[in-house]
């Protein structure tokens, strides 16, 4: 499915990613520069870490160039991770601006990959006005889902390389080597940047990586869907992305009518925060153990349930069940440690 020069740009990206981010982990040191703040309200590490693992994984995706979908899609990518990125530099964006600049992102893509457009929705086909809205909201909603989750090693990124392993299976089932060819390049380039990442933490995805990792996987999503409607079933887009996406579901429901709070003010009651201070016992990479394999374990009834609509939704129902029944848990034995410390 694949040609033989692809297997080969496919381990130039790993090789890649690897040299840029170990140079990135040096020069960062060495310059002061790039260093994510360790007494935000959301990070859990002790040092100060580089918060720039997207430039690596931007920069190893450039492989995916010599392919015409691949150059598209990464095309399309560029305001999403300049968005993060401008962050990272200077931590003076503004979220409004940040979602300017993002926005920009799935406009491009609607314009050079028509698939894009999610007009293939479980109750039928919707207007290209209903699909716009729709590609919108998810990809905002997936961007911002595996933003929350870095900070903690190895969770984003083995959240994402999930999901684009699961895609790229699919891809080949479904015989698009197109497709098949960009999951394998984001593989690779995550992989080498969870190399460095987990489980001691020397970088972090940063705002640049997250935003570009959570466009793509939402992109790739949809087209998969649009593409194959007749092949996958509508309830995939949200079943192949289901932690991140679930995650920034329930933290806007949980802040909004749970603690009373703006769902857009930063907190440190994220699922994989309160497992960090239970269960952690310090050690940053625990939250994604805990966490990762029920992501993996959903990924496999995906692969295998991927043109059941009944299928899907009870996996997925399974995986909220799950989440929620340990959030509650995990909640009560934070809260109990609280009243404890404060006696």
């Amino acid at each position: 499915m694949l040609h033989e020069v692809q297997y080969f740009y496919i381990l130039i990206a790993f090789a890649l990613s690897l040299l840029v981010h170990y140079l990135v982990i040096e020069l960062t040191h060495r310059k002061g520069i790039f260093l994510d703040e360790h007494d935000k309200v959301q990070k859990m590490h002790a040092i100060p870490t580089p918060r720039i693992g997207g430039l690596g994984i931007f920069l190893s995706s450039m492989f995916m160039l010599n392919d015409s979908q691949g150059g598209y899609f990464m095309l399309a990518s560029i305001p999403a991770f300049i968005a993060g990125f401008l962050e990272d530099y200077s931590g003076r964006i503004s979220p409004e601006q940040r979602l300017a600049i993002m926005c920009l992102s799935p406009i491009m893509a609607f314009i050079m990959i028509p698939d894009t457009m999610l007009t293939q929705w479980p109750m039928g086909r919707v207007p290209a006005v209903g699909g716009i809205l729709g590609s919108v909201f998810f990809i905002i909603a997936l961007v911002n889902g595996v933003n929350f989750t870095d900070g903690q090693n190895g969770l984003a990124s083995g959240t994402t390389l999930i999901s684009f392993l699961t895609l790229a299976v699919l891809a080949y089932v479904l015989g698009d080597g197109s497709l098949l060819y960009i999951c394998l390049i984001l593989s690779v380039a995550v992989l080498a940047f969870l190399i460095y990442n987990f489980p001691r933490g020397r970088i972090f995805l940063g705002d640049g990586g997250a935003y570009l990792l959570g466009f793509m996987a939402a992109i790739i999503a949809i087209v998969t869907v649009q593409r194959y409607s007749g092949a996958v079933s509508p309830f995939l887009l949200p079943a192949v992305v289901i932690y991140p996406l679930w995650e920034v579901l329930f933290s806007t429901l949980r802040k909004s009518f749970f603690d009373r709070i703006s769902p857009f003010r930063s907190d440190d009651y994220h699922l994989h925060q309160l497992i960090y201070r239970n269960r952690a016992r310090g050690k940053g990479y625990r939250p994604a153990v805990f966490i990762l394999p029920a992501q993996v374990v959903t990924a496999f009834f995906v692969i295998l349930l991927h043109n059941s609509a009944a299928g899907l939704l009870g996996t997925m129902f399974l995986y909220v069940l799950l989440y929620c029944t340990v959030y509650v848990h995990e909640r009560r034995v934070d809260g109990l440690k609280n009243r404890i410390a404060r006696a």
